[in-house]
């Protein structure tokens, strides 16, 4: 479970209702944070690059959610920040 400040910022980022508690929400954090796990990118909160991408993937995923279709993909802007924040062979 993510803490309130972080939900805060992934309620921004999907533009979703400040007071509202929304457990759809808080799913779709889960599952960006186990998108880019999956991706071999290490969970890491206290990294702002890290934050703002799973943010913004949680809120891409918010935008879709019930969206089955071929054009629900994963944005390649999303999928490219893997590169960014996946540690690279030799980073301690």
């Amino acid at each position: 479970m993510a803490d309130s400040s972080i939900m805060e910022m992934v309620r921004r980022f999907a533009g979703a209702d400040p007071e509202a508690e929304d457990p759809a929400l808080e799913m779709c954090y889960e599952a960006a944070v186990a998108w880019y796990e999956a991706a071999g990118v290490e969970q890491d909160p206290e990294n702002k690059l890290w934050l703002f991408w799973v943010c913004n993937l949680a809120a891409w995923m918010y935008d879709n959610r019930g969206n089955a279709d071929a054009n629900a993909a994963v944005p390649i802007y999303i999928v490219t920040s893997v590169h960014m924040l996946r540690k690279r062979r030799g980073d301690g």
